[in-house]
């Protein structure tokens, strides 16, 4: 009886320690993205493959910034699109870039705007370098292409800030190497309504380029992919959204489309300060946005599912990835609010 009274009274100790252990782990778990940030290994090596070397940049470059991981398959027929309609669609581009960042003036010799093409290889383990490579090779219109190789695989989040804060256009475009979004069609709505956004705003000194961010969204698609998705799909996007709301903003309705054009300013302000390396980059981005007061705007594009997907690893390989997304928010908003991060002004 006396040893049966002992362990009842040892009950409470035993499940206040599991408790305790719980938390603790938990804790570390949420904070491990900013431990993984603390580190730095964003190592990497910069090769121009055409292009002028010497160029600084400025009001006529659009830079394009492409992260990929083992897309030796895909990235050639996405390069092949993008090249295409870039190089034939040069001059109405021009226009819509021009009044995109406000250049008001005329164009000496009809010039037109050039493309800085910056494919950032995120540790690829295939050919992904040598199709890159090959496309230079191929390159003659005067355009850049440089090719930025990560040192060991850093995560899309990694890899985007690294391309965008080796950019220098005046605008910058982040796409995703699959093609998943019609470039024809996005590129043309992003800069119309990059300029929608910058002429709408209040600018106390016009000589300051505008800080002002244009996602490219999927939100007008939800009900046609939720008709054509699993049910666990469908369900991971509706609570993946809902954390969105809740921990980061309700102004974007779809964070994640890998389609978005920044200001050259609105760049350097949001990389500068980016933390999470992994696939919920883009929510911590709206988060900063919105601490900095930069210009945020939403536009649908038209997008298509491609094979081949990161996340194509099953249904308990997408509820990992989503539960570590939401990981990932929950760090984010505990690292800002606790001022674990700061926030530098550009």
């Amino acid at each position: 009886m006396m040893a049966l009274a002992e362990t009842v009274a040892g009950a409470p100790e035993l499940y206040y320690s599991i408790i305790g252990i719980i938390t603790i782990l938990t804790i570390c778990y949420i904070f491990y993205p900013a431990y993984k940030c603390k580190k730095g290994g964003l190592g990497c090596t910069e090769t121009i493959l055409a292009g002028d070397n010497k160029s600084s940049g400025g009001d006529d470059l659009l830079s394009l910034i492409i992260p990929a991981y083992n897309e030796e398959e895909r990235l050639p027929i996405m390069l092949d699109e993008t090249l295409v309609y870039l190089n034939k669609d040069r001059e109405s581009l021009t226009h819509l870039f021009d009044a995109a960042v406000g250049n008001n003036h005329q164009r000496r010799n009809k010039s037109l705007i050039k493309y800085e093409i910056i494919v950032v290889d995120d540790g690829s383990s295939d050919n992904t370098c040598n199709v890159v490579r090959k496309y230079a090779a191929t390159l003659n219109s005067g355009d850049t292409v440089k090719l930025i190789s990560m040192h060991q695989n850093v995560g899309k989040g990694g890899a985007v800030k690294s391309g965008m804060l080796a950019s220098k256009g005046q605008l910058c475009l982040m796409v995703d190497a699959d093609g998943a979004t019609d470039i024809t069609d996005g590129l043309p709505k992003l800069l119309k309504e990059m300029y929608t956004l910058n002429d709408n705003k209040e600018r106390h000194d016009t000589s300051l380029p505008p800080k002002s961010v244009v996602f490219g969204s999927r939100a007008h698609l939800e009900n046609e992919s939720s008709a054509s998705r699993s049910k666990v799909r469908t369900f991971l996007m509706h609570a993946f959204h809902f954390f969105v709301k809740a921990l980061c903003s309700p102004r974007i309705k779809d964070t994640q489309c890998g389609f978005k054009l920044f200001t050259r300013s609105a760049a350097i302000s949001l990389f500068t300060n980016l933390h999470l390396r992994r696939w919920a980059f883009d929510t911590e981005l709206v988060v900063i946005a919105e601490r900095l007061q930069v210009s945020v705007s939403e536009v649908g594009v038209i997008w298509h599912e491609i094979d081949g997907s990161k996340l194509d690893g099953g249904k308990l390989s997408l509820a990992l990835v989503s539960l570590g997304m939401l990981r990932d928010m929950l760090c984010v908003r505990a690292c800002y609010f606790f001022r674990i991060w700061k926030m530098y002004s550009k």
